[in-house]
């Protein structure tokens, strides 16, 4: 009986892996810093592609991040895949 569930318990831990994951790499990398500022963001004039760093580290950290969705998004489909042919 519990291992008819296993699948389901290991998308959840994906799951949750995932979510801690992203919210670690958002802290760590001052997405949440600065609270006020998102919401005058729309009013203000310059594009939002000139602030971005060309290059470095910004570049690594989009790649790891689509790396990271890519991975876990392939864990999910495979735990779901196994959950619903049993």
């Amino acid at each position: 009986m519990v291992w008819g569930l296993l699948p389901w318990f290991s998308l959840m831990i994906a799951g949750l892996v995932a979510s801690v994951a992203l919210l670690f790499w958002g802290y760590r990398s001052g997405q949440f810093a600065d609270q006020e500022r998102a919401r005058y963001l729309p009013l203000r004039d310059e594009e939002p592609l000139q602030s971005r760093q060309k290059g470095g580290a910004s570049v690594r950290a989009a790649y790891f991040l689509g790396g990271l969705v890519a991975a876990l998004g392939i864990v999910f489909a495979l735990a779901l895949c196994v959950a619903l042919n049993r």
